[in-house]
């Protein structure tokens, strides 16, 4: 599959290691549109290490959050990392080895003026199988009433569910941040996207990916430190999670951002969000109940893909 074989950004990684960034479209302030509303409090990041500093990631149940597997150091450059369950990954992630006890979800309203702690990570599991179209999802369960949540324990957060299906070609979307620097956003910010590009992966593909060019057209300046954000949809009139930003392309001074999709990964989610807590039911957009059983054997929409190392 050799039209996978692109060069891939981490955008983590570029702070980590050094690596230059591409010379591309990029956006360089003021780069969203500020959720003045809270509409969007499901949108919060790491807050990893004596400088707090970390991912954005989703709240997609009350203690549950998912981001991309690269930004706890489950990096594709490495080998062998099959991290189809949560004993595997967190021997291979590196950040969680060196963070474990000290690794919490902050708010993203102020980020990154304020940093104000509204969970802890008790436990991560993730699907980590390197360069596209290999997995880079990463789901991790959370305390909201640690020690250090008091202060954030009163703010209050809506979780945002999974999308169930594929959207339509052209279909409107948000691509939602908490960004890293000041002068990208002061706090949770949203940007127009149209969900316009290829979408790549079948049954037999351990992923799927909607491509999706950032031209400073139809769709924004790159915008980057944005790893494990979220794309957003509606679907039965409520916003879902249609796919994480935080890796992709350069070509002809584009970024070219590969989505990694989720409509296919929910079985996974499932299991693990029950082996963590019980549950056997998910938030879901067009139930009435706001809720969806997906457990024992009731079928997905959409044809859901197994852990697979290519």
């Amino acid at each position: 599959m050799k039209k996978f074989l692109w060069i891939l950004v981490l955008c983590l990684f570029w702070f980590e290691t050094g690596l230059t960034k591409p010379k591309v479209l990029e956006c360089k302030k003021d780069c969203g549109t500020v959720d003045s509303n809270n509409e969007f409090s499901f949108q919060a990041r790491f807050a990893i290490g004596s400088d707090k500093k970390g991912c954005n990631v989703t709240f997609i149940e009350d203690d549950i959050i998912l981001t991309s597997a690269h930004c706890l150091g489950l990096g594709p450059e490495e080998k062998n990392i099959p991290c189809c369950d949560s004993e595997t990954a967190k021997k291979k992630a590196k950040d969680w080895k060196e963070f474990k006890n000290k690794m919490y979800v902050v708010d993203g309203k102020d980020y990154p003026m304020k940093k104000i702690i509204v969970a802890k990570v008790l436990d991560i599991s993730a699907r980590a199988t390197g360069w596209p179209p290999g997995y880079d999802i990463l789901i991790a369960h959370v305390d909201r009433n640690c020690k250090k949540c008091k202060k954030g324990k009163n703010i209050k957060i809506v979780p945002i569910p999974i999308a169930n299906k594929i959207p339509k070609h052209n279909t409107k979307a948000l691509h939602v941040v908490a960004p890293e620097t000041k002068k990208k956003g002061k706090g949770r910010i949203y940007i127009n996207h149209i969900l316009n590009g290829d979408i790549l992966g079948d049954d037999d593909a351990p992923s799927s990916i909607q491509v999706i060019k950032h031209d400073g057209k139809q769709n924004p300046p790159m915008l980057f430190g944005a790893s494990g954000s979220p794309v957003i949809f509606k679907e039965c009139e409520k916003y879902v999670v249609h796919g994480l930003h935080g890796r992709g392309y350069d070509e002809g001074g584009f970024m070219y951002e590969e989505l990694q999709l989720l409509q296919t990964q929910k079985k996974w989610i499932q299991s693990e969000i029950f082996r963590w807590t019980g549950r056997t039911e998910m938030i879901d957009s067009c139930s009435e109940t706001g809720l969806r059983s997906f457990m024992p054997n009731q079928e997905f929409d959409m044809f859901q893909n197994d852990c697979v190392n290519k």
